[in-house]
């Protein structure tokens, strides 16, 4: 968190905006009690443009842009990826983008408001983006343009989508409600591991959480070893060394209410700093907070073609905030070389036995 004393969102906007503050948007704006997208809308009307558009109208039309850096993050972690959009689908509030580097899953029906924005300051330079918030003035989905980029592509986007209104702020809303689901001794966990037992396609997994009304650190803790265990929190860092000592090609999911962004590859430098965590490549970084790791888990999920294995994150509101997987083309089976990497890190409780000793 820094420490800047501005007064007003209009005065922090400026100054991050000309490289003057210390921080990034989302703590400015923690500072004084706004969310990003509060901060960002005070700067409507000088160098923050408010869109008014059908979010999947204007995805369709980012592959405009060129080559661009798209950025997905939560509080505890920053994922992103240099490529270029293409290959969108929308299907009401649900959209995809399956155009290589750039791979994402959208929740459209979270996005709350759009913003064209330009910035201009000593270290970074010249800054071009589009972004994106939920309801509550949380970052979604960012847009950057790079040296490669299409600045034409931008500015006819940014005139067609323009809003009428370019008054500064914006209006949000309190947080949607949590969930509710079963307790502990509610559910019929036999039930839960036969129909787990029969799953055929990864994707059927959130449909049989719901179909259970149970969480997804609920679930993996109730169905038991044979389908999930608690990882130690470093299996984070063994796995990262290990899938580049090798070269292993290894996919990574980071999400928010909506949008999940994805990496497929390999990872090659990875990089502790503090608290983070960081894969530093020339096409995609991630910068991970290790000190948000409350639980680590190995997760089973039966399919076709055997077993989709795959590592998981929790932070201590038990909400998953990175999920990591073997890279596995279409009806195929999973690489052996990753689920042996993923069984062989070290399980929570012998990582206490360890301690104890």
């Amino acid at each position: 968190m820094s420490e800047n004393n501005f007064k007003t969102p209009s005065e922090a906007w400026a100054a991050f905006s000309a490289g003057e503050a210390t921080g990034y948007a989302v703590d400015i704006a923690a500072e004084l009690g706004l969310s990003e997208g509060e901060l960002v809308a005070s700067g409507v009307g000088g160098n923050v443009t408010r869109l008014d558009a059908d979010w999947g109208d204007l995805i369709k039309r980012l592959e405009g842009l060129g080559e661009v850096k798209i950025l997905t993050r939560n509080p505890s972690v920053v994922h992103e990826k240099i490529g270029t959009f293409g290959k969108v689908g929308i299907n009401g509030e649900m959209g995809l983008v399956l155009n290589g580097d750039v791979d994402l899953r959208l929740f459209l029906g979270h996005w709350g408001h759009g913003f064209a924005v330009e910035t201009n300051n000593p270290r970074a330079g010249r800054r071009r983006s589009i972004q994106f918030f939920d309801h509550e003035g949380k970052a979604i989905h960012k847009v950057f343009l790079t040296a490669e980029s299409i600045d034409a592509g931008y500015d006819a986007l940014v005139a067609e989508f323009k809003a009428e209104n370019q008054t500064p702020g914006i209006e949000t809303l309190p947080p949607l409600p949590k969930s509710v689901t079963r307790k502990d001794d509610e559910v019929d966990v036999e039930n839960l591991r036969a129909h787990w037992r029969k799953m055929m396609d990864v994707h059927q997994f959130h449909g049989l959480l719901k179909d259970f009304n149970v969480g997804r650190q609920q679930g993996m803790r109730l169905v038991g070893p044979e389908f999930a265990e608690r990882l130690g929190n470093e299996s984070l860092k063994t796995m990262l060394e290990k899938a580049s000592e090798s070269s292993l090609p290894i996919m990574v999911f980071v999400g928010n209410s909506g949008a999940i962004q994805i990496h497929t590859g390999p990872v090659k430098n990875i990089r502790e700093m503090g608290d983070w965590i960081n894969v530093t490549d020339p096409r995609f970084t991630l910068h991970l907070r290790m000190d948000m790791i409350a639980e680590a888990w190995i997760v089973r999920k039966p399919i076709r073609e055997g077993v989709v294995t795959t590592v998981e994150l929790y932070d201590s509101d038990l909400n998953n905030f990175v999920i990591f997987c073997g890279e596995r083309p279409p009806k195929e089976s999973e690489n052996p070389a990753w689920q042996a990497l993923a069984e062989s890190l070290p399980r929570f409780d012998a990582a206490l036995q360890a301690v104890a000793e």
